[in-house]
C-alpha cells in the first residue's frame, strides 16, 4: 500500500520555548546559526544544514543545559533533514533523542506530538508499520487534550493511523480516521488541498471496495480536481485514480465519461512504460471494452488488436491471458461480420490452448 507522505513538522520558532527570559534583541548567538540551517535546509544544502544544526545543538547544550526544549527543536529539524536525505537511521536516533527531552516536560505537548508524527512518518518509510502505530496513538491522544487546536498536525496523525488500518484492509478502523482528518482539514480552509486529496482518494478506495461507488466516484472526482490544479494529474497515484474513476463509470454504463479517463491513462501509460508494456495492453483492452460495450466495434477492433499482441510477445501465445484475449477480440471480429478472421484467430488459439494444456 502507498501512503502520501505527510508534511514534517519542522519547529523554527524557539521563542515561545522560553517564555520571557529572551526578546529578539537578546537571543543568543546560537540563534543565528539556526537560522542559517533552516535556510541551508531550504535551498537543498542538507549537509551544510547538518552542520549547521549541530553546532546548535553544542551551543544551546552549554547555555542552556542538556535537558532544554530548545535542543529538541533543533533535534526535531536535524532529523527532518537527515530523514529527507533517506538517512533513516540518524533520523530516527534524533527523532528519540528528542522526545526523550520533550517528555519530560508537560509543557511541550505540541512539540512532542509533532515530534511523534515525524519518527511515526519515518517508521512508515522504513516499514515499520508496528512502530508508527503507537506514535500516532499517543499523538492523536494529545491532539484531543489540548485547550488550543492543532488542527494540521491532528490532520496528520489521524491521516498517518488510517493509512496502517487501511494497509492491513482493517477498514472499519480506517474509514472514521480518515473522515476525522477531512473535518479538521476543512476546518482549517484546507479542504482542497493534497494532503485533503491523499485522504480521500484512500477513503474512495474504502467505498469502492465496498461497491459504494456513488461515494467512491464523488472522492475521485475531487481528488483529481486537486491534483489536476497541483500538477499531480500525471503521478502514478493520478493515473490509478483516473482509472479506478473510469472504471467505476463503465461498469455503471457511463461510457461517454469513462472514455477519456481511460483515454488518458492509455496515454500517460504509453508515454511512460512504452509501447509493449504489459499494463499499456491492459488499458487498451480497458478502451475497447468501452467502445464494445457502445456498440462501436470498429474502433474497439485495433485496440484489441494490439492488445493481443502485446501479451502475445510478453507472454508467449500459450499463456492464459493471450487466449482469452483472443477468444474476446474473435468474439467482435464476429460481430463485425468478420467471421473468416474470427475463425483464423479461433482455430489458432486452439492449438495453443492445447499445447498449453
Amino acid at each position: 500500500m502507498n501512503h502520501n507522505k505527510p508534511m514534517l513538522a519542522v519547529i523554527f520558532t524557539l521563542v515561545a520555548l522560553f517564555g520571557a527570559r529572551y526578546t529578539p534583541s537578546q537571543a543568543p548567538e546560537w540563534s543565528k546559526a539556526n537560522s542559517a540551517a533552516k535556510a541551508a535546509r531550504e535551498h537543498g544544502e542538507y549537509a551544510k544544514a547538518q552542520a549547521l544544526y549541530n553546532q546548535v545543538i553544542e551551543m544551546q547544550t552549554s547555555t542552556l543545559g542538556p535537558d532544554s526544549p530548545a535542543i529538541a527543536i533543533t533535534l526535531n529539524n536535524l532529523a527532518a533533514s537527515y530523514q529527507e536525505q533517506s538517512m533513516n537511521l540518524q533520523a530516527e536516533q534524533a527523532y528519540q533523542q528528542a522526545l526523550a527531552i520533550l517528555s519530560k516536560d508537560p509543557q511541550q505537548e505540541v512539540s512532542l506530538a509533532r515530534t511523534m508524527n515525524n519518527l511515526a512518518a519515518l517508521y512508515m518509510d522504513m516499514g515499520a508499520d508496528a512502530n508508527a502505530e503507537p506514535l500516532y496513538t499517543r499523538a492523536l491522544g494529545i491532539w484531543g487534550q489540548l485547550t488550543k487546536k492543532d488542527n494540521a498536525n491532528e490532520a496528520t496523525s489521524a491521516i498517518g493511523l488510517a493509512g496502517i488500518y487501511h494497509s492491513r484492509n482493517d477498514e472499519a478502523a480506517a474509514e472514521p480516521l480518515y473522515l476525522h482528518a477531512l473535518t479538521l482539514l476543512d476546518e482549517e480552509g484546507k479542504a482542497d488541498t493534497t494532503d485533503a486529496a491523499g485522504a480521500m482518494v484512500h477513503l474512495a478506495e474504502i467505498y469502492r471496495f465496498r461497491s459504494n461507488h456513488t461515494d467512491a466516484a464523488a472522492l475521485y472526482a475531487r481528488v483529481l480536481g486537486i491534483w489536476g490544479q497541483s500538477g499531480q494529474i500525471d503521478s502514478p497515484q493520478g493515473i490509478a485514480a483516473q482509472a479506478a474513476l473510469g472504471e467505476i463509470y463503465r461498469t455503471e454504463g457511463k461510457y461517454e465519461q469513462a472514455e477519456p479517463l481511460v483515454k488518458e491513462v492509455l496515454k500517460v501509460t504509453e508515454e511512460k512504460l512504452g509501447a509493449n508494456d504489459l499494463q499499456v495492453a491492459a488499458n487498451l483492452n480497458n478502451l475497447a471494452v468501452i467502445y464494445y460495450c457502445e456498440g462501436k466495434y470498429e474502433a474497439a477492433d485495433p485496440l484489441y488488436k494490439e492488445a493481443l499482441n502485446i501479451r502475445e510477445s510478453n507472454l508467449g501465445a500459450n499463456d492464459p491471458a493471450v487466449l482469452q484475449t483472443a477468444e474476446i477480440y474473435a468474439a467482435l471480429l464476429r460481430q463485425e461480420g468478420k467471421t473468416a478472421d474470427a475463425a483464423k484467430l479461433e482455430a489458432q488459439s486452439a492449438r495453443a490452448g492445447v499445447a498449453h494444456l
